[in-house]
């Protein structure tokens, strides 16, 4: 058979036979899928730090401890308490990862004020506190922008060496230095006696000193506010820094006022009706230096008769107002005053005026107006008027205010709400203290009264020992003397009308010729003076005018 042949009948053969099957295909069998490895741990925060523990070790400072790390995204938040023996520094620092573009860190008292703060828009924040400083600090950090690891580390620094471990990592907010004493600040003390002058009032000064300051970070001093007192705050920059930005914020960190810009100086007076632990912010804008921070205080009652108007630190209402109006008309009912003749009710809101006629009778007397304030409505400024647009009287006050207003017939009332708004009663009732001078100077004696009346609730205390007018100038001096009994006090008020502006009140031991209390105003004014259990005291008394001339209503009780 030829080879063409052979080929041909090959594959017809294999079609014969039906032709090869192909093998069929391998299985493989797949063992399941097993649970991941999980090891319980967290990321290494310790490298964050980099070289910054073992520099500032070389150069004194204590071992490093980790106060607080994590993953934080941004907006979050995240510390831990850390104790400062008295006579050490705290160098604390922030690091985090190269995803985080701004990292802030900030050291809080227990009561919740800040002592120091590094909020630099960077992620390396570093500050250094140093005596004096509380015990402990809570310590925190803060993700500003961006998100990744976050470490908060601290160290403690011999107060010796602060200076050079701030230096070489760069810590802000004290340099080494940390708050010293200001005695010899240069021309200090006439700022100071300046300051007094142009406030007016009775101040007891409480701290001086200076505290170290940063374009990057505020310093911070903290001081305690008495209720029904006031605290007055004078910050006075070197030269090598400008620009000074002045808050002062209460124990919940709320910025409660700010000192008004104007030379180089700042400086911010705040009255309060509750005592609390506040803390003021100095930071410049410009610059690296040293400001000298002098707080004084003053009793309650200063804040009616400042020279400057004050602002006032307020927390608003917690109860809601028939709550108030109860309590309110409960307490004067206890005093001994009537019901009240008029009620009106009403709310306020931001930045518009409320109208309300009022009505002081027929006949001449005074009378006595509450502005009694709900929850939220805080900041409460009061003023009324005659039909002449003669000014009456006027009242401000952080949970209301309270007027008194010596006339008759219809007057109006203007309310007003700085703070925030909410609703109120206006409740108008005789006034218990009366005389026939109070109505000839209406203006002066609704000063006197209200400069008289005691605490929060302002109630007249005591019994009447006179009232008395005069007319003041600048260049006469207005003196008598008096008797207080034996185991009490004499509180002597004063309050003026007329083109002249200021009041010098000032009591005096007769005996001695000791001066035993004084104050300075702008319109109102009041003294004491006390007498041992064992005897009488008698005192002087000496009131004159500022500049031009005042018509003044002086009102004395004992009590």
């Amino acid at each position: 058979m030829s080879r063409a042949a052979l080929l041909l009948a090959l594959p017809l053969a294999l079609l014969a036979c039906g032709g090869a099957r192909p093998a069929p295909p391998k299985t493989t069998t797949k063992a399941p899928l097993g649970a991941p490895r999980v090891t319980v741990g967290e990321l290494e925060s310790r490298v964050l730090f980099s070289d910054l523990p073992q520099r500032a070790s070389k150069l004194g400072a204590g071992p490093l401890s980790i106060a607080a790390s994590g993953e934080m995204v941004e907006g979050e938040r995240v510390g831990a308490f850390v104790d400062i023996p008295t006579d050490l520094c705290l160098l604390a620092y922030g690091r985090a990862s190269g995803s985080v573009e701004d990292l802030d860190i900030a050291a809080f008292a227990d009561e919740g004020n800040p002592v120091a703060v590094d909020e630099g828009p960077d992620p390396r924040p570093t500050l250094l506190l140093c005596p004096p400083h509380p015990e402990r600090v809570y310590l925190a950090a803060h993700v500003a922008s961006g998100e990744g690891l976050v470490a908060l580390g601290a160290q403690l620094v011999p107060s010796e060496r602060a200076a050079e471990v701030a230096r070489a990592v760069g810590a802000r907010g004290g340099y080494g230095e940390g708050p010293r004493p200001a005695e010899a600040w240069p021309g200090l003390d006439d700022k100071v006696r300046a300051r007094r002058t142009a406030l007016g009032g009775t101040w007891e000064e409480v701290k001086r000193l200076a505290i170290a300051l940063d374009a990057r970070a505020a310093g911070f001093v903290t001081f305690p506010v008495e209720a029904d007192g006031c605290v007055d705050l004078l910050v006075v920059p070197d030269e090598t820094v400008a620009l000074l930005e002045v808050e002062v914020m209460d124990a919940e960190g709320r910025v409660v006022a700010r000192a008004k810009e104007g030379g180089a100086d700042r400086a911010a007076t705040l009255c309060s009706p509750i005592g609390f632990t506040g803390s003021i912010a100095v930071r410049p804008h410009v610059g690296r230096g040293l400001a000298a921070v002098v707080i004084a205080r003053a009793r309650g009652g200063t804040s009616r008769d400042l020279s400057a108007r004050a602002d006032v630190a307020w927390v608003a209402p917690a109860q809601p107002l028939e709550q108030t109006r109860n309590a309110r008309n409960a307490a004067l009912a206890k005093a001994g005053y009537a019901a009240p003749a008029m009620t009106t009710s009403g709310a306020l809101t931001i930045g518009r005026r409320a109208s309300l006629p009022l009505d002081l009778g027929a006949a001449a007397a005074c009378t006595r107006v509450d502005v009694v304030a709900g929850a939220p409505l805080a900041l409460v400024e009061a003023n009324v008027w005659d039909d002449a647009g003669q000014l009456v009287t006027s009242a401000e006050g952080p949970d209301g205010a309270t007027l008194f207003a010596c006339g008759k017939g219809k007057v109006r009332l203007d309310l007003e709400t700085r703070g925030r708004p909410g609703p109120f009663t206006v409740l108008a009732r005789k006034e218990r203290w009366q005389d026939g001078e109070f109505t000839k100077r209406p203006l002066a004696a609704a000063r006197m009264l209200a400069r008289s009346a005691d605490g929060t609730g302002m109630l007249h205390e005591g019994a009447l020992l006179g009232v008395r007018v005069a007319t003041l100038d600048a260049a006469k001096l207005l003196s008598w003397e008096t008797s207080v009994p034996a185991g009490k006090c004499l509180r002597a008020s004063v309050g003026a009308q007329g083109e002249g502006t200021g009041l010098d009140l000032r009591v005096f031991d007769a005996g001695t010729n000791e001066e035993i209390d004084r104050s300075h105003a702008a319109n109102a004014a009041a003294v004491r003076a006390c007498a041992p259990a064992n005897g009488a005291r008698p005192v002087k008394v000496q009131l004159r005018a500022t500049s031009g001339k005042l018509d003044v209503v002086i009102g004395e009780r004992v009590s």
